[in-house]
């Protein structure tokens, strides 16, 4: 990876048989997490949930440590909530501050994304997660309701939208209705008083959308895919 690029990784978690005894006796070892990654993952009812979550923090740990040469166990986060202080909020590397990490997960795609540019998101999404009742009001601006709940569109608006409030490190804490989803590759102001972001697409598997956004304020995004 360079200076100038954002690395993306997706992938299509494993999926252990359903077993009534729950997530922690699905044959899940969590090896090389720490306990904030633990905990969380105690807390899924269904294995499946379990098995993409387990997936995607292994993939995280694997992919960093290879970029810093550390192995994955030893790298240390910080995930501290900007809201109540506890430790499930987005990660940041304490091993090198200046790489900026982001996480995401829809039922079995999971979504990583590393870069030096700047502060990050990432979002993935399944189509069938936007299809219900009410999802326009909640998520879309007015300019954007002629999208059909559930259709790639409005999926495509939400995780453009959903990353760019991760880069900004307000999340869900600002209205989604408010602003209309950033147009690829061109720098846009969507929450007043904070920086430009940039999104890009992501390829994705059937059925799924996934966005990319870092703060910045040219336009010009590198997305290596892997």
């Amino acid at each position: 990876m360079s200076d100038r690029t954002v690395d993306v990784w997706i992938r299509v978690t494993s999926q252990p048989q359903v077993d009534a005894a729950g997530p922690e006796h699905a044959g899940l070892p969590a090896d090389g997490l720490d306990e904030h990654e633990r905990r969380p993952r105690r807390g899924f009812t269904d294995p499946r949930d379990a098995a993409a979550y387990l997936d995607l923090h292994l993939l995280a740990r694997s992919e960093i440590g290879r970029v810093l040469r550390q192995p994955p166990e030893s790298l240390r986060f910080d995930r501290t909530c900007p809201d109540c202080g506890r430790q499930h909020g987005a990660p940041r590397l304490l091993d090198d501050p200046d790489l900026h990490v982001s996480l995401s997960r829809s039922r079995r795609v999971v979504a990583l994304a590393v870069s030096r540019v700047g502060p990050l998101g990432i979002d993935v999404e399944h189509c069938a997660g936007t299809a219900f009742d009410g999802f326009a009001a909640v998520a879309l601006h007015p300019d954007e309701r002629r999208h059909a709940p559930g259709s790639l569109a409005a999926t495509i608006a939400w995780v453009r939208k959903e990353a760019s409030l991760k880069a900004l490190r307000v999340g869900l804490r600002v209205d989604a209705t408010t602003f209309a989803a950033p147009v690829p590759g061109v720098a846009a102001r969507v929450v007043v008083g904070l920086p430009s972001v940039t999104v890009a697409d992501v390829a994705a598997p059937p059925g799924y959308a996934a966005a990319v956004a870092v703060r910045s304020t040219s336009g010009d995004l590198d997305v290596v895919g892997h």
